[in-house]
């Protein structure tokens, strides 16, 4: 049967998921879809529903449901009417449909959207694709929490190398962008801090105790046989204002330094990938790293580390 609206058009793009026989209103949609639909149902969901609907006249057996035209599109009225009617709640695959929805139940008042697309908003899948996108949505529909939360998620990607054309920025206000870079800034700053604080590391294998950082490139060619050994043990030179050096730990904090400047987190200078690369890298020059970095000392001088970058504060 052809669908048709109180004045005998023909509807079109029925829904096929809501296109009840015992419908008393059909919706439409701003793209013409059309849901056919119950009105006490709607005046539960919503208190505007309700306001806009509770005057209208019964419906006779005989006549057809009256159209009520919305300026959502399709997709929009679909995902909203997954949460007000008794079915599984709607997977939103896109930000940008999640943005429409979640602006659309905020404006009707229907709790049940609200809240179920505001815990879709912040499912990990959003989260680590768009964080950005999501502190956007967020901060644009007024949700302090989700904000939060997708502000820590953006510390995993260098928000000063997003491009200028990122849809999400059309709708990110200068004042919470800056409270963004801001926190990217303060972390990397207390992070760098806390690495340039840190007690020394409990051994010294590559002997180099001046308190002025031992250049790269240590030409181990340079010196004699003897002087050579006295610094590959590195216990023979302290003096005041000397400091114990490990080669793979220099290498790596001159690593970790710009890493942290664009993604303030533990995550990638504290991988163990990350970190063998620089005492690979330094076994070459000095056969006591290995053992060095995996002594128990060494590992909970490192645990301690970890802890106190993780312990910044990581949300706007």
């Amino acid at each position: 049967m052809t669908d048709e609206d109180d004045f005998g058009r023909p509807l079109p793009n029925t829904s096929p998921l809501f296109n009840s026989l015992t419908a008393d209103l059909v919706l439409s949609s701003s793209n013409s879809y059309h849901f056919r639909v119950h009105r006490a149902i709607l005046c539960e969901a919503s208190p505007i529903f309700f306001a806009a609907l509770v005057n209208l006249p019964p419906l006779n057996s005989s006549d057809p449901p009256p159209v009520q035209d919305l300026a959502e599109d399709g997709d929009t009225v679909s995902i909203l009417l997954q949460y007000i009617y008794p079915m599984p709640n709607p997977h939103v695959t896109s930000l940008a449909t999640l943005r429409l929805a979640l602006s659309a139940a905020q404006r009707y008042e229907i709790t049940s959207a609200i809240d179920g697309l505001r815990s879709s908003l912040v499912t990990s899948t959003f989260l680590e694709s768009d964080p950005l996108g999501v502190y956007a949505i967020a901060c644009e529909l007024g949700l302090t929490e989700e904000a939060k939360i997708a502000s820590r998620a953006t510390l995993a990607f260098d928000i000063l190398a997003t491009s200028l054309d990122t849809p999400c920025l059309e709708n990110l206000t200068a004042k919470d962008f800056l409270r963004l870079v801001r926190l990217h800034q303060t972390r990397s700053e207390g992070a760098i801090a806390a690495i340039d604080c840190m007690a020394p590391m409990p051994h010294d294998c590559c002997g180099y105790t001046s308190a002025s950082p031992m250049p790269e490139e240590f030409s181990e060619s340079s010196h004699s046989g003897s002087s050579s050994h006295s610094r590959s043990r590195g216990h023979q030179h302290h003096g005041s204002g000397s400091s114990p050096y490990v080669r793979w730990f220099a290498t790596w904090k001159a690593a970790a330094i710009p890493e942290l400047k664009a993604r303030p987190r533990s995550n990638v200078i504290f991988d163990p990938s990350f970190l063998l690369s620089h005492v690979k890298r330094a076994s070459r020059h000095c056969a006591e790293c290995p053992p060095t970095f995996m002594a128990s000392a060494t590992q909970a001088w490192l645990t301690v580390l970890k802890e106190r970058v993780d312990s910044l504060p990581d949300t706007i």
